[in-house]
């Protein structure tokens, strides 16, 4: 028996990709064009669409897909032999691309038929079923179950289903030359208890309002990208992308871990780079020179010159800027998302900056409930089960900044726990990771201390707060990785300074 085929969809399914390539965002993900296309000529030009759109150009016309198959011979070849923008313009007229779901959704119904088939599986019952145009793909698997299980989990899902207990031997042995790691961060704790920023996993951060949660992004951002060259994708809805350049700077200037690789040892207040203010090598600011009625007698240029020439500071800003453009070319992609944060726009923006970009590392803030779904506490976990979803499903790590309930004021900071959240203590359930951040009141630094390691004792020590510094409590309140403990950090706004001093316990 040949081996059942729905060409037409295949076409209309081909078609509707080329009018609207950014689909390929939504359904790349689950085609496995080895199973799902019968015909040579669907095939051939699906696969070449993919291809176009991760590593070429998301625009499809007829110059940037010939140049494409120029690039190979025997592909032209092929594209010539199919004839190539015709037929492209063809499958083009005949798809309506709002339809791209049923599409879709038959295309994987018959594509799970042809592996049955090929496994040996009457089909002859299921073609002649009354019903037979309204199943899904779903719909069939049910009617051959058991042996067909792996069939479906390859088709549908696009995963290879596995033997749990096999590979036991080898899994254990390899972790011995290569440790089960995600990517290393600059805080030594946290670090070693969520063993990284490991892919396929999401990490959701608090602080109450205005407490410097998105700084504190911002600061892990920046070591993903400067120091371990790491492209990321920072989505933000709250605050707006030249205040995140300016955050980005300060990071970078004031941070240890940076200036060993700048070169540049100084400290510089983020307020007053937005205010255009550095000092001369006295200290004092310098002021473009003005007459006795307060008109300005310095032009721009002449100013900004005798800045640079007068001013050691200025010039190292600067410094620090070319280096952050030279080292982070192409690994920063960041989007304003204010305008439109439901999860189907998530998904997109991260989906496609995963196919397109290669971005493993996605950082959203400030994580709100999709306001045009249900209601707003079920909204939230279902937005943060999204991402939980989409982390998982493409490999990749997502954090999300949360903001903290009014109520969070009325804890101490060693107090905090998922109650605390102003939308829905129920994310919990879904975050590999949850810290709760909150800065401990100078009236109760007497309560606390911090326990870090002295290489001098060899052991560890206790230590007093410094009633002239600012701290956090980093409490740990969920970690599907093993222990969870309340980190002290010694914070400083003004320069996006987060220090990571020890544990935090109560004298």
């Amino acid at each position: 028996m040949e081996l059942i085929s729905n060409i037409p969809n295949e076409i209309l399914f081909v078609g509707a990709i080329y009018k609207h390539p950014d689909y390929l965002v939504e359904y790349g993900h689950y085609v496995k064009s080895k199973y799902d296309f019968a015909d040579e000529a669907t095939k051939f030009f699906y696969d070449a669409a993919l291809i176009i759109y991760e590593t070429r150009t998301q625009e499809f016309n007829k110059t940037s897909v010939l140049t494409f198959m120029a690039e190979d011979e025997s592909r032209l070849s092929q594209y010539k032999r199919l004839k190539g923008w015709s037929t492209i313009e063809y499958y083009m007229s005949l798809a309506n691309d709002d339809d791209i779901k049923g599409y879709f959704n038959i295309l994987k119904k018959y594509s799970l038929l042809r592996e049955y088939q090929r496994n040996g599986f009457n089909i002859e019952g299921i073609l002649k079923h009354r019903q037979f145009e309204m199943f899904g793909a779903q719909d069939i698997y049910k009617l051959i179950r058991g042996k067909a299980d792996k069939i479906n989990t390859v088709i549908i899902t696009n995963d290879d289903a596995e033997i749990l207990n096999n590979g036991l031997l080898p899994m254990v042995n390899e972790r011995l030359s290569v440790p089960d790691m995600g990517l290393p961060f600059q805080y030594p704790i946290m670090n070693d208890l969520f063993r990284g920023l490991k892919l396929g996993t999401v990490m959701f951060n608090g602080m109450p309002s205005n407490a410097g949660k998105t700084r504190y992004m911002m600061a892990i951002v920046a070591y993903v990208t400067l120091v371990q060259k790491q492209k990321a994708l920072l989505l933000l809805n709250e605050m707006d992308l030249e205040s995140v350049r300016y955050c980005l700077l300060v990071t970078a200037i004031n941070n240890p871990e940076f200036q060993e690789l700048h070169g540049h040892r100084f400290h510089k207040d983020e307020r007053e780079i937005t205010l255009g203010m550095y000092r001369d090598a006295n200290g004092n600011f310098i002021f473009r020179k003005q007459n006795e009625d307060g008109e300005y007698i310095e032009s721009i240029d002449e100013f900004t010159a005798r800045v640079y020439e007068e001013s050691e500071e200025y010039r190292n800003v600067l410094d620090v800027c070319q280096w952050i453009e030279s080292e982070s070319q192409g690994l920063i992609i960041a989007k304003d998302v204010s305008a439109d944060y439901s999860d189907k726009s998530l998904r997109f923006e991260i989906q496609k900056a995963a196919l397109t970009q290669g971005v493993k590392y996605v950082f959203y803030d400030t994580l709100k409930n999709d306001i045009a779904s249900i209601g707003e506490w079920a909204a939230f976990k279902v937005t943060a089960t999204e991402l939980e979803e989409i982390a998982k499903n493409l490999k990749i790590f997502i954090y999300g900044s949360i903001q903290l309930a009014e109520n969070a004021h009325e804890y101490l900071p060693d107090e905090l726990n998922s109650n605390n959240i102003a939308e829905s203590k129920m994310i919990k359930h879904v975050a590999w990771t949850m810290v709760l951040f909150k800065e401990i009141p100078k009236d109760k630094f007497a309560k606390y201390q911090y326990i870090s390691h002295d290489p001098e004792w060899g052991g560890d020590c206790a230590h007093r707060l410094n009633p002239d510094r600012r701290y956090y409590v980093g409490n740990i309140d969920k970690n599907r990785f093993g222990e969870k403990k309340k980190i002290m950090f010694e914070v400083n706004l003004n320069q996006n300074v987060w220090k990571e001093v020890g544990v935090c316990t109560r004298k």
